[in-house]
């Protein structure tokens, strides 16, 4: 130690020597500065095993452990694969009680399966936490935790040593339910999410099926089952559609934290099928209820949609006289009904609103249900294999409710959905029949609708145009 405090006034009184005119020869010279080169090397040499004094460092901040983006699908509500946040955005500070050490705590998304409930999801992922059972039982925001929606996800907080720090629960595309571990056990909070709304517009060309060109096209299942909403009572999708058909589509979609969170309205839509071309715009009510207008204004509702069962097969058609040989009656008969070849569970939904008058078995119609609509309209679904529950006679339903579904009780060789259409007592093709339109736009509407009908439709110009160069290269 004294050799390295002694090495300043050396050096010094070298190069002072130097400085006032010493031997300045060149062996002379060149010794000093090696020896001052050697001098030097030695004190940073043992200067490196000394110990160090401890100084207080103000460590680093690592990463944020913060809740990655529920990014939930509508209805089904899956999430995508999380991606980087933004720390600008608003929504991502995190609380000062959720920053921890580099890999400190780890996000894990659970799926949600039939049946899952909380506790069991917990126990299944190694958490058997009495402070959750307390949370739900005590505070009103954690009560929605008691029922889970299959499909959907939580995410889910645990520290280094497994033990749960935080949980969420996507309510809907705005809302979420967190569970947020303190001092004083969980605490629930019912938190809003600012999504951002941006608009898609996708096209898409026909090969061999609507939900295959769909999903090739980036759309999500529910806006392919928008789409058949939308034109369902001009399309029947089980019969109508043929290769080279194509639509086009302007709709909404939500981000939060610069990811895709869920899809919006469709805003409007375009359908070609054999080669006819049907559009449709987007109007919002007054109370927030969208419906859809041609570009003229007129409603694209019917009061019958053109068919009980999405994206089956045609097995029998509807005829008068006795030219259809039944399988099992043997004999030739008349067939006053359209018959839907669908797998077994199949959902089959009301064509209007109505109220019910049948629920039950009737002889080889086997579990049916009979639905009056207005005075002179009623239609008539059989062979289920089950009812919706709720529906029974005096009930009133909703067009394209799910009223059961397909089966094949009573007189039937597999599951299908026979389906009749009576107009005034008399049945009536249901696959050719012309159902009258709703009511065209309300006329305090229709001026600023055409002008955004307008604007919209030159985009489905545009994107159309796209889409048919593309499918002609």
């Amino acid at each position: 130690m004294r050799l390295l405090q002694d090495i300043p006034s050396r050096l010094k009184g070298i190069f002072d020597a130097r400085r006032d005119g010493g031997d300045a020869g060149p062996y002379h010279g060149r010794r000093v500065w090696l020896l001052g080169l050697a001098v030097f090397l030695t004190s940073v040499a043992i200067g490196s095993i000394l110990p160090r004094d401890p100084v207080t460092s103000v460590p680093a901040v690592g990463q944020i452990a913060r809740p990655p983006p529920m990014l939930l699908a509508p209805d089904s509500d899956v999430p995508v694969e999380q991606q980087p946040l933004d720390d600008a955005a608003p929504d991502a500070a995190a609380p000062a009680d959720m920053v921890s050490g580099v890999g400190a705590d780890v996000w894990k998304t659970i799926a949600i399966r039939r049946g899952d409930t909380l506790t069991s999801i917990l126990k299944r992922e190694g958490h058997d936490d009495a402070d959750i059972a307390r949370a739900m039982q005590s505070q009103p925001a954690a009560r929605a935790l008691f029922r889970l929606t299959p499909g959907k996800s939580l995410q889910v907080r645990v520290d280094m040593d497994g033990a749960l720090r935080e949980l969420i629960y996507p309510l809907n595309q705005d809302e979420s339910v967190r569970l947020l571990r303190s001092e004083n056990g969980l605490e629930a909070t019912r938190e809003t999410r600012r999504l951002e709304t941006r608009t898609a517009r996708v096209t898409g060309v026909i090969e061999t099926s609507l939900f295959e060109a769909g999903q090739e096209a980036g759309l999500s299942d529910a806006v392919i089952m928008k789409l058949v909403e939308i034109f369902g009572w001009d399309i029947d999708f089980a019969l109508d559609l043929r290769r080279g058909d194509s639509f086009a589509v302007v709709y909404e979609e939500k981000f939060w934290l610069g990811q895709k969170a869920g899809d919006g309205a469709v805003l409007a839509a375009e359908f070609v099928n054999q080669g006819k071309v049907y559009r449709a715009a987007a109007h919002r009510g007054p109370d927030g209820a969208t419906a859809y207008y041609t570009p003229e204004g007129l409603s694209l509702r019917r009061e019958f949609l053109r068919t009980p069962v999405k994206f089956s097969r045609i097995t029998s058609r509807f005829t008068r006289s006795p030219t259809r040989y039944h399988p099992i009656l043997k004999r030739w008969t008349a067939h006053t009904g359209v018959d839907y070849g669908a797998p077994a569970g199949t959902p089959v939904r009301t064509t209007a609103s109505g109220r019910v008058l049948f629920v039950g078995a009737n002889g080889g119609y086997g579990k049916m249900v009979l639905i009056r609509h207005g005075s002179d309209y009623s239609t008539l679904y059989a062979h289920l294999s089950r009812f919706q529950p709720g529906i029974r006679p005096g009930g009133y339903v909703e067009q394209g409710q799910v009223i059961g579904f397909v089966g094949s009780t009573g007189l039937a060789t597999g599951p299908h959905l026979h389906y009749e259409f009576q107009v005034k007592g008399i049945h009536r093709n249901p696959l050719t029949y012309k159902s009258p339109g709703a009511a065209p736009i309300a006329a305090q509407y229709r001026e600023e609708f055409l002008r955004g009908a307008h604007v919209i439709g030159a985009q489905l110009d545009v994107i159309s145009r796209n889409a048919l160069a593309a499918s002609s290269r």
